[in-house]
């Protein structure tokens, strides 16, 4: 699907691809995901590169920890037939196009990439039923593009070769953040008001309301700290299922400044992280997730957990961040107490560490032909 967070990296694939005598077209299985809020009409006119958008049949699949979507692009073979590419570089191995992409490269003598993103911390249902299908689409690919780590380890576990495997680590237009930040930083008190918060310190949390993101227990962790620390709000950032049940625990508990602005366009979500002075993401499943990526462009110190795809390669611990080990409010509480306590809101190295996160810096070595 189109995505804002993309765009840079598939005008960067187009430039590099041409300087190795490839024109790169990638093709949209959707335009957008029912639960997205992008604006995918502004973003297509930023597109450097050849593209189009199959004719979609969406499949949702809603359960009380998440929603899946599976999506039917049943005329991708008459696509390909008439692309004829020389490599196919699949992302996401969820959908049928993933296997008709594959059978497509069989049967004529194509190259097949396979971009994953899945980790081995990923225990849906859905993944435990198609892991023996995606074990035969691992084993039938000639190489890989990996999100970072986690998803190397990930494919390294279904026989992958690592020498196979170049890690296309996940990331954004990294400057694009940067500059807001130091646009922003001068308006953190008067964007403060605009949201009516009125706390010294801020806690952001940027992600869909479900139990998946580990909500409930940051909810809760966030209430004990605020016990000894007053001066602090949390902002849950965007919507979900959970949202409803998360407003009825804080008026019964009493919870105080707590606030769930709408996810916001890219251009003003920096408004958020320019408010905060720590961002956590501790789910209990996750490939990734830009929004470390993005909050790190702000130099937040960042609470995230070791089922995060992001938190291996982004977080360096005790310097700017902590990964959770343990899925508990005491330990989330633990870490937001060490960040206050070591300064570490002033002192972390989020900017430094993101830099090396650029995407011209991730495409450095890629080499279509080996």
């Amino acid at each position: 699907m189109i995505s804002p967070a993309r765009t840079l990296l598939y005008n960067s694939l187009s430039d590099i691809s041409k300087k190795q005598w490839y024109e790169l077209k990638v093709i949209f299985s959707s335009k957008i995901e029912s639960n997205r809020n992008f604006d995918t009409e502004k973003e297509e006119w930023k597109f450097l590169f050849n593209y189009t958008i199959l004719e979609d049949t969406p499949i949702k699949i809603k359960s009380k920890k998440d929603n899946h979507f599976f999506h039917l692009n049943l005329k991708i073979s008459w696509v390909l037939d008439n692309e004829k590419p020389d490599i196919i570089i699949q992302a996401c191995w969820a959908w049928i196009s993933a296997w008709i992409s594959m059978w497509w490269c069989k049967k004529n003598n194509a190259q097949y990439i396979l971009w994953s993103w899945s980790t081995i911390y990923e225990n849906s249902w859905m993944r435990r039923i198609t892991k023996p299908f995606v074990k035969y689409l691992v084993q039938n690919s000639d190489r890989f593009f990996s999100y970072g780590t986690r998803s190397t380890e990930y494919l390294v576990s279904l026989w992958a070769s690592y020498e196979k495997v170049y890690p296309l680590y996940n990331t954004v237009d990294i400057w694009f953040f940067k500059k807001n930040s130091e646009k922003l930083i001068s308006q953190k008190e008067e964007l403060k008001s605009k949201y009516g918060i009125k706390t010294k310190y801020v806690l952001l949390f940027i992600g869909q309301l479900i139990e998946r993101k580990w909500i409930y227990n940051i909810l809760y962790g966030f209430s004990e700290f605020q016990k000894k620390h007053p001066d602090i709000s949390l902002v849950f950032a965007w919507n979900g299922q959970e949202k409803s049940n998360l407003e009825k625990i804080i008026k019964n508990q009493n919870i105080q400044n707590v606030f769930f602005p709408w996810f916001f366009q890219l251009d003003n979500i920096s408004e958020l992280y320019s408010i905060a002075d720590i961002f956590t993401l501790p789910s209990m499943e996750e490939v990734w997730w830009l929004v470390i990526n993005e909050a790190m462009c702000f130099n937040l110190p960042v609470i995230t957990a070791k089922n995060v795809g992001a938190s291996i390669d982004l977080i360096q611990e005790w310097k700017n961040g902590f990964i959770m080990k343990e899925y508990s409010p005491a330990e989330f509480q633990k870490w937001l107490d060490f960040i206050f306590n070591k300064n570490l809101i002033e002192k972390n190295t989020s900017r430094k560490v993101i830099e090396n996160f650029t995407i011209p810096e991730i495409l450095n070595k890629l080499n279509f032909n080996s």
